[in-house]
């Protein structure tokens, strides 16, 4: 008699929007490194945000997670929630 003791929890997902969070942020420094103060990093942050927001929506989707009550809930959660938070000084500032 055996058990199966693998575990059931998909930790790919949050990994992968947590990723996508740390590459959004890196992209962000580097276009106010490169163009300080000028509209151009606006643009640029404006554009990276929706495709990383895009992004994930599409693994929220293509990971079938069912609530954000789950370990890849929320890791897209926080990730969404951080990439908001990384935009909003780019944007407004």
């Amino acid at each position: 008699m055996t058990r199966d003791l693998r575990n059931q929890t998909d930790w790919l997902t949050p990994l992968l929007a947590l990723a996508l969070w740390a590459a959004h942020f890196m992209i962000l420094w580097a276009a106010s490194s490169i163009f300080p103060g000028q509209p151009h990093a606006r643009w640029i942050a404006l554009a990276v945000t929706l495709g990383a927001l895009a992004a994930l929506i599409w693994l929220w989707r293509a990971s079938k997670v069912r609530s954000v009550f789950s370990a890849a809930g929320l890791g897209i959660a926080v990730a969404a929630a951080a990439i908001l938070f990384d935009a909003l000084p780019a944007l407004i500032g």
